[in-house]
């Protein structure tokens, strides 16, 4: 019975999402209409648009002039630390693992490598 109730409530979910997805395709394609609509507004008005210089409207952005690294001089490498092999000693206990009863979670743990073997 608690399986049934997760998959209509899986189900739900997905169904909300996926009319979510729909209105915000919507809104794109209205949004994308609008852009056009301006774009050819404002070719329509160009001729009659005061300029402050002669130069042409440009829509790109400049690439900024590139940034050229001085390294500072090289001052002679510390000497190398020292490297001890000390035996590591084992946790006093091992933590016991979660047992998980909720198969949706399980599935996610297992898609996310979470999974105990």
């Amino acid at each position: 019975m608690g399986t049934q109730e997760y998959r209509a409530n899986y189900q739900a979910a997905m169904q909300e999402a996926n009319s979510q997805l729909a209105e915000i395709f919507r809104e794109f394609e209205n949004l994308n209409l609008r852009k056009e609509h301006l774009e050819d507004a404002l070719g329509a008005l160009e001729p009659f648009l005061n300029r402050t210089s002669a130069e042409p409207v440009r829509h790109e952005q400049e690439i900024p002039a590139p940034v050229h690294f001085q390294p500072e001089p090289v001052a002679p490498a510390p000497a190398a630390p020292v490297l001890v092999n000390e035996p590591v000693a084992p946790a006093p206990y091992a933590p016991l693992p979660e047992v998980i009863t909720d198969p949706i979670q399980s599935r996610i743990n297992r898609a996310l490598g979470l999974a105990v073997a």
